[in-house]
């Protein structure tokens, strides 16, 4: 299991970090139009939104996503917006309950050029690494995916399923479809070679332009290795993979995506990326990018409710002045301590300095 900070200070830290870069904080409402989700559930990663009725028969609902609050209200008046939210979102737990999850992330709307787009990427990578320092980014573009999909030529309810292939880096059940369906030999190729693209950033993007079969494809790799390169010069190219086999919503995202994972944690904590199409979708002009962490992926590998000090020092009657001078000089090393006159239950420490009965 891997050593994750406590929930509060994650988002404290990230907060900081956000505010740091000139990102200012949004704070929605919490909920919305029922409408502006069933509009856009398949942008949702649950589709479950808890409903109720408002005034004059309006159909609410809790917020499940906060980027569809973002994008609702926005003004898109011809300036870049840099915003971030630490919120509460509403959603179905895996045992079917609903509950409020803590999630944070950064939504950029506006003119979002290379610059732009490398700085979300980097603190996508700064993120990850404040929750814990074993992290992988994978990274992968929309772009690139589709350009495979024109390259195969099928009607749309097949596409879905190559994409179903795709995500399960499924090679054996595409060759079966393309057949069933004229592929050539050559699209099963194709399809195998852009699935095993991984490993190295830089030594993948060269293998994701090698298997390009048209120029979506080749336009799509280069913006890839363009953003690799400017994130190996920024220091933000630890731990980076390539993976083709991550693809969003097509009908919202565009560009560059991210998918998020740490040590310890089975599922991916973060995603993101671009997705201009949603502006276009809900009438607004401009473009966007962005992330969320999903602290509901965390949160069972927490320290037991944060609590964890460097020290704890064990006290009695007679060297109750020793115990605080000892901390006090440990604090004043930068180490966490607590004193206590026993073992304190579900609390979690490193080192134990024992003072009772005389002991030094």
């Amino acid at each position: 299991m891997t050593n994750l900070k406590a929930e509060d200070a994650i988002l404290s830290e990230l907060a900081s970090l956000y505010e740091s870069r000139g990102y200012k904080r949004y704070k929605p409402g919490c909920f919305e139009d029922y409408s502006l989700y069933l509009e856009n559930i398949d942008f949702l990663i649950s589709k479950n939104v808890i409903t109720f009725s408002g005034a004059e028969g309006r159909l609410l609902a809790l917020r499940p996503d906060v980027t569809l609050s973002v994008i609702s209200h926005i003004q898109c008046c011809g300036q870049t917006d840099k915003l971030f939210y630490a919120e509460k979102v509403y959603r179905r737990s895996g045992g079917g309950e609903f509950r409020d999850i803590n999630q944070t992330g950064v939504e950029v709307v506006g003119n979002i050029d290379r610059a732009c787009e490398a700085e979300v990427a980097c603190l996508v990578v700064d993120t990850l690494s404040t929750v814990s320092g074993d992290y992988l980014l994978d990274l992968s573009h929309m772009g690139y995916t589709e350009g495979l999909m024109a390259a195969f030529n099928l009607p749309a309810e097949k596409k879905d399923r190559v994409y179903s292939y795709l995500r399960g880096k499924n090679v054996h059940d595409f060759a079966q479809f393309a057949i069933q369906n004229g592929l050539s030999q050559k699209d099963i190729d194709i399809f195998a070679r852009v699935v095993n693209i991984g490993g190295d950033a830089a030594e993948a993007v060269a293998r994701a332009q090698d298997c390009a079969v048209n120029d979506e494809m080749a336009r799509s790799a280069a913006e890839l290795g363009e953003l690799v390169a400017v994130l190996n010069k920024l220091g933000c190219g630890k731990a980076i993979n390539i993976n083709f086999s991550i693809a969003n919503n097509a009908d919202y995202y565009n560009g560059v995506i991210f998918n998020g994972y740490v040590g310890g944690v089975p599922r991916r904590v973060l995603s993101g990326g671009r997705y201009d199409k949603l502006l276009s979708k809900m009438g607004k002009n401009g473009g966007a990018i962005g992330f969320a962490l999903y602290m509901d992926e965390l949160e069972r590998y927490f320290r037991p409710d944060g609590n964890f000090v460097d020290f704890l020092i064990l006290y009695d009657d007679e060297s109750q002045l020793n115990a605080l001078e000892r901390s006090r000089a440990l604090l004043d090393e930068g180490k966490s301590v607590r004193i206590s006159r026993e073992v304190p239950q579900l609390f979690r420490f490193g080192k134990t300095v024992d003072l009772r009965g005389g002991k030094r």
